[in-house]
């Protein structure tokens, strides 16, 4: 018997979230949200459509809701991330549903005045997130408006043309129930063309679409997926490689063997036997998740450590 694992984050009625996570590895994915991610600790390589971007400690990344990424380690890095829905600037500024974001990444060492100043804002607003004072949910409000504002003006940013607005929608509701889809069906055999089906799409169209989206083609996307779900049953369970080769969608163990070594640098019996004999911390941090969300008492501890 195993625990699967499920990220689940859910925002109050404010329409936003933050949390602190630590994090190895997280598979590609995307949110309605906007995502404004500061690196606490370690150097992680952001994976998007348009490329690798390796950040360092005190780096900021920004995501735009219906972006996937993936975000990847060789040692624990620490984030702290916001989550804003557009829903949050609604009743006062809808025009948000027609910017976004252009770059996905800021330097520390190159745009040191931005990330100090987002910086500063972030610990401020976490801080009032985390303690729940009386006039917290104000004060959290107050800083996420300073935030958007502070790098709108930066002027890092787009307006998506009203033609183009149409197209924008369509294409993020597209890879939204893409998503959707694979996560409910990856364990099973899964082929493109059985999304090309449900979204009506020409199968070649389909292929450069999710290429071009996912900045990777439809397979690997899928692969990378199994490729976790049978990690955690690797160090959560007895089950023999061949089960969890099937139970991971992989009708092959030979290439279920092939994708494991390529993306975790050992081969799923090498994996699992290097584990068994590892240091306990070391067992203990890799045995559930690949990411760790912490709890707010714990978030606070962590804040004031790298404030």
């Amino acid at each position: 018997m195993h625990r699967d694992e499920y990220e689940i984050i859910s925002h109050n009625n404010s329409n936003f979230h933050i949390f602190l996570v630590d994090l190895l590895y997280r598979t590609p994915h995307m949110h309605k949200d906007f995502e404004i991610s500061l690196i606490l600790d370690g150097s992680p390589t952001l994976l998007t459509a348009s490329g690798e971007i390796v950040l360092k400690k005190n780096d900021l990344f920004i995501m735009n809701p219906y972006h996937s990424h993936e975000i990847k380690a060789k040692s624990t890095t620490l984030i702290l991330s916001l989550q804003v829905s557009p829903a949050f600037f609604a009743p006062y500024f809808p025009q948000i549903d027609d910017l976004a974001f252009d770059v996905p990444a800021f330097f520390a060492r190159q745009d040191t005045i931005i990330c100090s100043q987002i910086h500063t804002i972030l610990f401020e607003l976490a801080s009032a997130y985390f303690q729940k004072e009386d006039f917290a949910p104000i004060r959290c409000a107050l800083l996420i408006n300073q935030l958007f504002l502070h790098l709108f003006q930066t002027g890092h940013h787009h307006l998506i043309p009203p033609a183009e607005k149409a197209a924008h929608l369509t294409k993020n509701m597209r890879m939204k129930r893409i998503m959707q889809y694979i996560d409910a069906h990856y364990k099973e055999k899964l082929l493109l063309s059985d999304i090309a089906r449900q979204e009506q799409l020409d199968l070649f169209y389909l292929s450069h679409f999710f290429k071009e989206t996912f900045g990777t083609c439809f397979q690997d996307y899928v692969n990378k997926l199994r490729c976790e779900h049978a990690r955690q049953l690797l160090l959560l369970t007895d089950y023999s490689l061949l089960d969890i080769s099937l139970q991971c969608g992989f009708s092959d163990p030979k290439y279920f063997n092939r994708r494991f070594l390529t993306q975790y640098g050992a081969t799923p019996k090498e994996y699992r036997r290097s584990f068994q004999h590892a240091h306990l911390s070391i067992q203990q941090q890799s045995m559930l998740s690949t990411q760790e969300f912490l709890s707010e008492q714990a978030s606070l501890v962590m804040l004031e450590r790298y404030r």
